[in-house]
């Protein structure tokens, strides 16, 4: 038991410290990180585009954070506003919000966007990439060796979808 004013103040300092460097401490989730659900189904997309890729001998695709960040904000931007587009309305492309985020050093960029109501939204998606001619191209790409995804689900409960794919020196 502290005896001092003193004493107190070192108490409740040490205390304190204990609080924030414990294991149990409360951490407040990044504003671009996914919620559970979210992060589920943005693995199995990650997992069934590389196993797609793997069936025609294509290198996978190593998932970048900062890249799921950039491809994560534009699907929470379409689910809610309400759009699907590669290009925002402000006129933003997926180039634009690559280069925005400060990721460098890559010779080629694509993105693959969507949106479903399936209760499995990623296998929905990957099909639906694979039977659009512009969609595949981007998927079977065989330069791209980096990917972002980036899921979002709006107020109707409509899943958004954004994959952006990158090509970067070995």
């Amino acid at each position: 038991m502290p005896r001092t004013l003193g004493q107190g103040m070192a108490f409740l300092l040490g205390f304190a410290a204990a609080l924030i460097m414990s294991p149990l401490s409360i951490r407040v989730a990044s504003a671009d990180a996914p919620d559970s659900t979210d992060a589920v189904v943005e693995a199995r997309l990650h997992a069934a585009v590389n196993a797609e890729r793997a069936r025609l001998h294509l290198i996978p695709l190593e998932r970048v954070p900062e890249l799921d960040a950039v491809a994560r904000a534009h699907s929470r931007d379409m689910a809610g506003r309400g759009y699907l587009a590669h290009v925002n309305p402000e006129g933003l492309s997926p180039l634009d919000r690559i280069q925005s985020a400060g990721i460098d050093g890559f010779t080629l960029a694509a993105e693959n966007a969507g949106l479903t109501d399936d209760g499995e939204p990623s296998a929905e998606i990957l099909r639906n990439w694979i039977a659009s001619p512009v969609h595949a191209d981007n998927l079977y790409a065989p330069p791209f060796n980096h990917t972002g995804i980036g899921i979002a689900r709006s107020a109707n409960g409509t899943w958004y979808v954004t994959q952006l794919y990158l090509t970067v020196a070995r």
